[in-house]
């Protein structure tokens, strides 16, 4: 390296010297001629050069003849170009790695195919999954090195390219400049020839180099498609004879021999999943830190989120009892999450990653479960956890021991009792546990039951692969439910730590609502994990996919458009996400305005139906572009909904204007008490068709937008919450007045009711039988006003009653009439 670059600082001196030298020369020529042919003469003649050999150089050339100075500066980039070139060819480029990692692939490579040639392992489902996965695994790191090398080569054939452009230009400098004339330049195309050979010298290397790479990895993808082809033939034929008889029946007595003992098959298959889990962690390490420092970030949020309620909340002991595992045990929670994501982060994870993530989730699962469930049911989920170690452990073997039929089938049947013992405790105490808990038991019975089944008759492979995967997706199940628990749990915490108040909390009604849509949202993406699972395990993942994807790929035609059910389904589904956000970013909206009732101001309130509408827009438009559905059949549709629009769907699009009005206007906001079409109470959702009013007694009450524009709307907190009560009460006649009006004045000193505007006392009416008084005063919060005017009712009685003015009750006098013969006589009754 020293000597390189003590190369390069004497090239550029050189270059730079000569660059100066022969700039001063030309200007000296050029200023001491006075015309262009003087300069020329001068010119030749300073070289040494007669006109002949001038007109030779001239004829020499198909275009006009370079300058000097032309020359020059095309030398001086060459000399950057080939220093550049040779700084990135002379770059360090670390390719140890693929010098000790092709090998090692391409001996695995070469066993496999022996195994696979000898026939010397009775290959199973799960050894040829694990082959595929190894595989796959392979073929991306094979792909990142290939894309690697393509681009060191791309900027090897770069420099190639100047090279030889280089090379030519100096072919075509001997034809036409005499080796002994112009010195200077001579030099420079010395030095330039030198630097050229150089570089060409470890262009050749380096190109040779990553050429030779190329051709390895080549092969390599060739071997790697080669054995999953191979595999996925097995498989196929595996999976075809998986109904036929393969081991003798349970009571026959060749059904006990075996000839490889399962100890001897479980060390192989030890050593074998060694192997392979080694050589997946070295290709993904990166990803092993990533989920280190996830579960990290997690840990160190689970436990701020506690801190910070219990430090900063006045009802922490409210908020935190509402939870139940986190509270517990933030960092078995955290293992639990991490050991959750864990398959989905790593990319084609083995399945010794799998089973080691699901005991983990198992176990964590258990300490946590320990908390809630009663006695007997913790003893089945342990008995649970058992079973899945040795299901699993029988899972990793590459080959099949028939032996292992009469633990398996042990026991299956004990699961089969454990299951049948669970439905009976579930049915006494069914609001304890999950909703779906007894489908998932009821399939697990039928698996367990069929492997039974399977198994006594010589279809062992069969048998097996049920008994495996009713135990371990299961268990998968219930611990995904516990994940979805304890992020669940999180995320309530962390709407708690919003609040800026410390006395606020969730009410029990919010807290609930909360709780059942984000149980719908997670339990949903945990069901399609499951199942993804459960595919798996039943290694028919490959062929669903295949067949779904076969399905909604293909092109069909109706008329002239033509159409995917895929581009159908995608289009369905982003639409889908959209309303599901567009609904739950409402919902959440709607909470926090609730918590500012008497700040409307500071309300989202119908501004959230806007949000909603953007949201859905947005999603309308993605759902467009990520199915390719084009615009011009866009245009159809829309015009098929202006016809039906005119024909029969005016009030639905009236409503809907009637609802974008609101949001802009914003005539009535989520929370405001108002009055419309004979029914009160409180805005509880503006929607797009219609808005939802929570009534006084309970009920909610669907208003169309439209009614809300068309009729005349009475909203008592559109400006403020002030409201204005009205009291009529009647003293008996003979009452001093003037009492009676200091009285009630008195009553109304009260912190609840306003002072400006002031309460005022009139004489109302002279009625039948008492003089009545018309009392108004105001209150500064309309939720507060039928309390506030209880108090004063109360307190003018309890008054009254003290000054000794009478409330009097209606007076009647009645005329009864005997016989219509006797003299007219009145008798007057009083009640």
């Amino acid at each position: 390296m020293k000597h390189i670059s003590q190369s390069l600082v004497f090239s550029s001196h050189a270059k730079q010297l000569f660059s100066f030298f022969a700039k001063v020369w030309i200007l000296i020529l050029v200023l001491s001629s006075s015309t262009e042919a003087q300069t020329l003469d001068n010119l030749i003649s300073s070289v040494g050069l007669d006109k002949t050999d001038t007109v030779i150089m001239s004829d020499s050339l198909t275009q006009r003849p370079l300058t000097l100075e032309e020359i020059i500066r095309r030398n001086e980039t060459y000399f950057e170009q080939l220093q550049v070139g040779r700084s990135r060819l002379l770059r360090v480029y670390d390719t140890t790695y693929l010098s000790v990692e092709i090998p090692i692939i391409e001996r695995i490579i070469e066993r496999i195919n022996e195994s696979f040639e000898s026939a010397e392992i009775s290959f199973n489902l799960q050894y040829l999954n694990e082959l595929e996965n190894l595989m796959d695994g392979y073929g991306v790191q094979v792909n990142r090195w290939q894309n690697e090398i393509n681009k060191r080569t791309e900027n090897y054939l770069e420099i190639g390219r100047n090279i030889v452009e280089i090379r030519n230009s100096y072919n075509e400098r001997v034809s036409f400049v005499d080796s002994v004339a112009l010195p200077i330049l001579n030099l420079q195309w010395d030095l330039l020839y030198t630097r050229l050979n150089k570089t060409d010298s470890v262009y050749r290397h380096h190109h040779s180099f990553a050429i030779d790479l190329q051709s390895k990895l080549s092969g390599l993808v060739i071997g790697i498609n080669d054995v999953k082809d191979e595999v996925r033939e097995k498989r196929q034929l595996i999976r075809s004879r998986l109904l036929q008889k393969e081991s003798p029946y349970i009571w026959q007595k060749e059904a006990t021999g075996e000839s490889d003992p399962i100890l001897s098959l479980l060390t192989d298959s030890l050593t074998l999943n060694k192997v392979i889990l080694r050589s997946y962690l070295n290709r993904n390490i990166s990803y092993a830190v990533l989920i280190i420092f996830l579960g990290i970030g997690l840990y160190i949020w689970f436990t701020w989120l506690i801190k910070t309620i219990s430090r900063e909340k006045e009802f922490s002991t409210v908020i935190l009892e509402r939870t139940n595992y986190l509270t517990f045990s933030p960092l078995i929670c955290t293992f639990l999450s991490i050991l959750t994501l864990t398959p989905y982060i790593l990319p084609y994870p083995p399945n010794t990653v799998i089973f080691s993530s699901l005991f983990g989730m198992a176990a964590c699962s258990t300490i946590l479960l320990r908390q809630v469930l009663f006695t007997k049911v913790f003893r089945l989920w342990v008995f649970m956890v058992l079973s899945l170690v040795i299901f699993g452990v029988s899972n990793q073997l590459i080959e099949h021991s028939f032996q292992e039929r009469f633990y398996l089938i042990g026991l299956s049947v004990i699961g089969i009792a454990i299951g049948l013992n669970a439905l009976h405790l579930i049915s006494k105490k069914p609001d304890h546990y999950p909703q779906y808990l007894i489908y998932l038991i009821y399939l697990y019975l039928s698996m367990q039951s069929l492997s039974v089944l399977f198994q006594l008759f010589g279809r062992f492979s069969l048998g097996k692969l049920l008994a495996v995967t009713s135990t371990l997706s299961t268990m998968q199940a219930i611990s995904l439910y516990m994940f979805v628990l304890v992020i669940m749990e999180a995320l309530y915490l962390q709407s708690e730590v919003a609040q800026s108040n410390q006395k606020e909390f969730t009410n029990y009604l919010n807290y609930k609502n909360i709780y059942r849509r984000l149980n719908k949202i997670f339990i949903t993406l945990a069901v399609f994990m499951w199942v993804y699972f459960l595919t798996l395990n039943l290694s028919i993942d490959d062929y669903i996919f295949n067949t779904i994807s076969t399905f909604l790929s293909e092109e069909r035609t109706i008329g002239n458009s033509s159409f995917t059910f895929g581009s159908i389904l995608v289009f369905i589904l982003v639409i889908w996400v959209a309303s599901v956000l567009a609904k739950n970013i409402a919902y959440f909206a709607t909470i926090k305005d609730s918590e500012k009732a008497d700040l409307r101001d500071k309300r989202l309130g119908s501004s959230i139906l806007l949000i909603r509408l953007a949201v859905l827009i947005v999603g309308f438009f993605a759902a467009l572009t990520f199915s390719g559905i084009s615009l011009d059949k866009l245009a159809i549709v829309l015009g098929a909904l202006s016809v039906g629009i005119g024909f029969g769907l005016q009030t639905i699009v009236n409503n809907l204007v009637s609802g974008i009005i609101l949001a802009f206007e914003r005539p009535i906001q989520i929370g405001d008490a108002i009055e419309v079409g004979g029914r009160s109470g409180v805005v509880k959702e503006v929607g797009i068709r219609s808005s939802t009013l929570q009534s006084y007694d309970g009920s909610e009450v669907i208003i169309p937008n439209g009614d809300l524009l068309s009729q005349h709307l009475i909203n008592w907190t559109l400006s403020d919450r002030k409201r204005r009560i009205e009291i009529i009460i009647g003293v008996a006649y003979g009452s001093n007045l003037k009492l009676v009006q200091e009285v009630l004045l008195e009553v109304m000193k009260k912190n609840e009711i306003l002072s400006l505007p002031e309460p005022r006392v009139f004489v109302h009416n002279f009625a039948d039988s008492a003089v009545e008084f018309r009392l108004l005063f105001w209150v500064s919060n309309f939720d507060t006003w039928l309390g506030v005017k209880n108090q004063v009712m109360l307190d003018t009685y309890l008054a009254f009653d003290a000054s000794g003015i009478e409330i009097p009750f209606p007076q009647r006098d009645i005329h009864v009439r005997t016989d219509i013969s006797d003299k007219p006589s009145d008798s007057k009754e009083e009640i």
